[in-house]
Formats: C-alpha cells, structure tokens, sequence
C-alpha cells in the first residue's frame, strides 16, 4: 500500500495549535479597562464598593471555613496556609462569587449579574504585583478583587479593592520578565536553559527550588504561548541576556541533569558547555510555522517528555 505524508496547512492558515496559543495567550491576562467597562462599572457597581468588599470578605471567610474543617483540600505547600496559596484561594472565591450571581439574591449581587449580562469583565486574572511577586486576583470591570491579598504578607488584610490602574499588577508576557520576578519571589536559582538545546526555545528557563528540585519553566499558560506565538524570541532574548551577563550554567548542576538525557530524542542532545550554534539552529526550527515544534504530534511529544522528566 502506498503511504502519502500527512498535508500540511496551507501557508497563513491557522493551525489546531495556533488556535490553542491564541486562547492560552488571554490565560488570566488583565485587560486594560476601556471607556465603555469604565462605564458600565461605575453604573453597576459604583455604588456597591463597600458591599462588593463585604461579599468577598463572607466568600473568603467560607474557603478558610471549609479548607480548616476538612469540606475543602489544597495541595500542600512550603508554607502554611494562606501563605502562598492566591491561586486556589482566588479560583475558589472565584467560583462562589459565580454562582452567587447565577441566582442574585441581594443588592450587590443583583448589580453584579446586571453588569455581567451587559457585558462587564468578571475573570480571573495574573500578573506581576508592583515588581516583586506572582499574584492571582479577579478583575471586576474596571476595578481589581483580590481575596486573597493575604498571601505573601499574611498580616495584611485578607480582601483588596482598587481601581486597575492603581493596583500595581502588570501582565506578564516576556521569559525575561517572568524570570526576573520568579527569582525574587521563588527563591531557589534560575539559569538559562543552554543544557538541552531542543527544549530551550519554548523551555527556556532552568529552576532549581529552595528545596534543590529542578524544573523547567515558565508554567504560565500566557507566557509560555506568547513566546510560541513570537516565534521564541522572547526565549533567545532571555538566554541572550543571561550570556551577556556572563550567567552561565554551573558544571555540577549540569552533572545533576545528566540523567534527564534518558527521557527521549527532546534530552538526549545535552551540551553541558553552552553552543550558541546548536542553540539558534533549534530556535530556528522553532520558528518555522511547518517544523516538528508546531506539529500537533511534535508538540505533545515534547510536552510529555517534560512531563516525564518531571520537570514542570
């Protein structure tokens, strides 16, 4: 039987991957606020602040109410709750904060489903909080929610309202900036992913926690399709950066890596001396529309071996 090559996209036309990019690209990402959400928030919620303060306090109160009386579980973290913990406090208040408003029962929430059927932002968001740590929050239209403001420094209060523009939270697009904050707010090391070429493009930060564990970064949903999107410029201009400013990976943690080599062809290429060569040879094929990086196939093979690595 004659076998034919599976047809390629026609050139421009977006593929099944560029779809899911586009959609992980708004991940969670602010938007700033326009006229018209500037609007529709001051018409629905202007004169609510101080309920909508109050109702995410009782939502907040119920998650710390449920986790310590066993109706609730988190994962388990360095630190003791709430110490770290802004993404599952803020997706659990986010999803009562839901279905409060699918059946309103009191004035702030009755304004609030008012405000969503008229097309008002109510999601989910992260970003860069003032320069110094990853926070999670909900934007409210034109106003920024974080019930769990608490998480970093657990002396602050446990609710925060503000205006977007006055909030400090930045979107997070660029490796070199997602870097420059995970050092800060992680601890643990960073290094420039030089070790495995083939990973480097769209895995292109090596992390070595507080605890020695290594991964392989960004997790972001939104900075990891934003660097795919660009063709991983975003991932050589942080590597770049790093050899500029003469960050190179140390021998004895490449040595620890070594055994990574067995998790298939995306390891099995290891250079434990940088080679700038191999390395924009790969960022090269990483930017062709038709190479194996953008396959569907190539893709979720590269994605499971890093998952098999345990690496993320």
């Amino acid at each position: 039987m004659t076998q034919t090559a599976p047809s390629r996209p026609p050139m421009g036309a977006e593929t099944p991957l560029d779809g899911q990019l586009r959609v992980w690209r708004a991940h969670r990402r602010p938007m700033p606020p326009d006229e018209r959400m500037r609007a529709l928030t001051e018409r629905w919620i202007g004169l609510h602040i101080a309920a909508l303060e109050a109702l995410m306090l009782e939502l907040r109160h119920g998650v710390d109410r449920d986790l310590d009386e066993g109706r609730l579980a988190f994962p388990k973290r360095r630190y003791a709750y709430p110490k770290g913990f802004c993404r599952e406090i803020t997706d659990a208040v986010f999803e009562r904060l839901r279905r409060r408003i699918a059946a309103p029962d009191t004035p702030v929430t009755q304004a609030l489903a008012a405000f969503v059927r008229e097309g008002g932002i109510l999601l989910p968001i992260w970003g860069a909080l003032r320069g110094s740590y990853f926070q999670n929050a909900m934007q409210v239209g034109a106003l920024y929610v974080d019930a769990a403001n608490d998480t970093v420094t657990i002396t602050k209060p446990k609710v925060e309202i503000l205006p977007m523009e006055a909030s400090g939270l930045e979107p997070v697009v660029e490796v070199a900036h997602f870097a420059r904050i995970a050092q800060v707010y992680w601890g643990g090391t960073l290094w420039a992913n030089t070790l495995f070429p083939r990973l480097a493009p769209v895995f292109p930060i090596l992390y070595i926690d507080p605890d020695g564990r290594p991964r392989l970064h960004p997790d972001s949903l939104g900075v990891f399709a934003e660097n795919m999107a660009g063709g991983c410029r975003s991932a050589l201009a942080f590597l770049e950066q790093e050899r500029d400013g003469g960050r190179v990976l140390p021998a004895d943690v490449a040595a620890a890596l070594a055994p990574w080599r067995n998790h298939g062809p995306w390891f099995e290429e290891m250079c434990p001396t940088p080679d700038w060569d191999r390395l924009r040879a790969c960022f090269t094929e990483a930017g062709d529309p038709q190479g194996p990086y953008r396959s569907a196939q190539g893709f979720q093979a590269m994605i499971e071996a890093v998952k098999r690595a345990g690496a993320v």
